[in-house]
């Protein structure tokens, strides 16, 4: 019977030997990858949609994904809309991520008059390849609530549209 466990013994130390040299063996994977792309994701124009009580100080300026607004609204109540459009030229595919300078634009003085985005989500609005867009609508208002002391103010707004390649599958 201990001849039997003997063997038995050396037989298993044997295979797991065995098993051991099988599984530390050195694996090396030999190829090439390419990837091939572009980016071209840009602001392709901006036109102004509506207006009410507004005289313009300057046409908006744009360049890549950064718009710059400066609207002259006369009185409380005075609103002006544009829309901007994002074409994606490039051969990858977009996903808006984040809008910045909305917060810092509101926040600025005067506070009464203010910036609102819409037609987009940030890290849900995606943009296809090869000529997708978006069209982002710019919303400036000055509250109607409010009663300042002067008639006619300009607010300046940078806003930075910034879009990632899109991997969601």
């Amino acid at each position: 019977m201990k001849n039997k466990i003997l063997i038995a013994a050396v037989a298993v130390i044997g295979l797991a030997s065995v098993a051991y040299a099988a599984f530390s063996q050195v694996l090396t994977i030999n190829g090439t990858g390419t990837a091939t792309g572009s980016w071209d994701v840009k602001i392709t124009a901006i036109a102004l949609q509506s207006s009410t009580g507004t005289t313009n100080a300057s046409a908006p300026t744009y360049n890549a994904t950064s718009a710059t607004f400066s609207t002259n609204l006369q009185y409380p109540g005075a609103t002006a809309t544009y829309r901007v459009t994002v074409t994606n030229n490039g051969t990858i595919p977009a996903k808006l991520g984040t809008i910045d300078g909305l917060a810092t634009a509101n926040a600025a003085s005067p506070t009464y008059i203010t910036y609102a985005i819409a037609g987009v989500t940030a890290n849900t609005t995606t943009l296809a390849a090869n000529g997708g867009t978006n069209t982002i609508d710019v919303t400036v208002t000055w509250d109607s609530a409010s009663s300042p002391s002067t008639v006619g103010e300009t607010k300046t707004a940078t806003l930075d549209f910034n879009y990632a390649q899109d991997t969601t599958p």
